[in-house]
């Protein structure tokens, strides 16, 4: 599951393990290695399937990447998360259920969108990424400039970005990069358009923890151009 490659990635900013890996968790891990993405074999294994491709990103606990996979079978999920204790849940999830339509990244996305072929993704998912609240953090977010534009190389025409957050900066930041972008379209009419979760997006730990604790989640919806 390594990723080795004389390309100078992005810096990662804080954890990718947590708690020890438990025995169960390492079993897991190789009995689901069928469905772990490898960076020298992207291009082969990412052609190999001739279905719609959903991208999720940071995918957390699993539930809304396996929820999706089990509602859509004829479509192709590509999950990408950096943390392994996370990886190793759903990589138990899908094992358990027996789905066959989802792929795991399990390092940072900003690794491998370069080896997307153009075009070839249908829809994005950030669902509640990390805020970086503090000033001195901000250019430790996902959502940058130059992230938008590689999301916008990959994506095909009329493909779409959903990012989900429950934090106040992050929503003012997420506005803000993508309508600098004059080729995404923000799809909003009303205020209930990015104040009600999308249908095709499921009820996870974090956003459920969110509403509980009075973080009241916001939903951006963008369409390529």
């Amino acid at each position: 599951m390594s990723v080795l490659s004389s390309k100078e990635f992005p810096r990662f900013y804080g954890r990718r393990i947590g708690r020890k890996l438990s025995k169960s968790g390492i079993l897991a891990l190789k009995a689901g290695s069928k469905y772990i993405l490898q960076y020298d074999k992207f291009s082969e294994d990412f052609l190999n399937f001739n279905k719609k491709k959903v991208l999720e990103i940071g995918f957390g606990d699993g539930k809304n990447l396996i929820n999706s996979a089990k509602q859509n079978p004829e479509t192709l999920y590509l999950g990408a998360d950096p943390f392994l204790n996370t990886t190793i849940k759903c990589i138990k999830q899908i094992l358990e259920n027996n789905i066959n339509n989802i792929k795991i990244w399990p390092d940072d996305i900003r690794k491998i969108l370069d080896l997307f072929p153009s075009k070839s993704i249908s829809e994005v998912k950030l669902l509640f990424p990390d805020p970086w609240p503090k000033l001195k953090h901000q250019n430790r977010r996902l959502i940058q400039i130059n992230f938008i534009n590689s999301i916008y190389k990959i994506l095909k025409t009329n493909g779409t970005v959903t990012v989900g957050t429950d934090h106040k900066i992050l929503k003012s930041w997420i506005l803000e990069k993508f309508q600098a972008n004059k080729k995404f379209e923000w799809l909003v009419e009303i205020s209930k358009d990015w104040q009600n979760r999308p249908e095709d997006c499921f009820l996870t730990k974090y956003e459920e923890k969110a509403v509980n604790e009075k973080r009241i989640p916001s939903w951006f919806v963008f369409k390529k151009k």
